[in-house]
């Protein structure tokens, strides 16, 4: 690599920096994110609890991130017939999502992701460009990626190699609870 090189690498990454990044108003994000699954679960869950046939808890739980240290977030539990479901946050920021639960039961752990509503595999997340030059041809530099507001949705994540992603609802919800406790 000659020192051409490690410059451009430079500019580039100048170009694409982070600018006024806040630690904390990602991590409020992030709870308002899990706040709003947790209630969705309760709402579908809502006439199996009322019947007394589950019943739902939270729990306080740290983790610890490199953007923030250490912080504290609910997890959600869920005591159906004999078994226990647990909602655990693994996390935010991570790579392709806002942020990840597992699913975790006596049979099972299933992610749901957090990723952009338009996403339906992993195949979505990644853009790969090449380019063939001639001798002594520069390379120019990529074009600036479409910024666009991105709709943040609860996914049910398969896992690899063909990752795909299945939207979270009623339905599917029941689906993942039956994985993690049935046989």
């Amino acid at each position: 690599m000659s020192k051409n090189d490690f410059e451009r690498f430079l500019a580039d990454q100048k170009r694409h920096e982070v600018k006024g990044f806040d630690a904390e108003k990602q991590l409020r994000e992030w709870r308002n994110l899990l706040t709003t699954l947790y209630q969705n679960i309760k709402n579908y869950m809502q006439p199996y609890v009322s019947q007394g046939l589950a019943v739902i808890s939270n729990k306080d739980i740290e983790l610890n991130e490199d953007f923030s240290g250490p912080y504290t977030v609910q997890q959600l539990i869920l005591q159906v017939g004999n078994s226990v479901v647990m909602f655990k946050p693994i996390g935010t920021m991570l790579i392709g999502s806002k942020g990840r639960v597992d699913v975790q039961g006596p049979r099972g752990t299933v992610r749901l992701t957090l990723v952009d509503k338009k996403v339906k595999s992993a195949r979505d997340l990644i853009k790969i460009t090449t380019t063939i030059l001639s001798p002594g041809q520069e390379l120019a530099p990529p074009p600036e990626p479409e910024r666009r507001e991105i709709e943040w949705t609860w996914k049910i994540a398969s896992g690899p190699p063909s990752m795909t992603f299945t939207d979270l609802n009623e339905t599917t919800f029941f689906d993942v609870i039956l994985s993690v406790v049935n046989v």
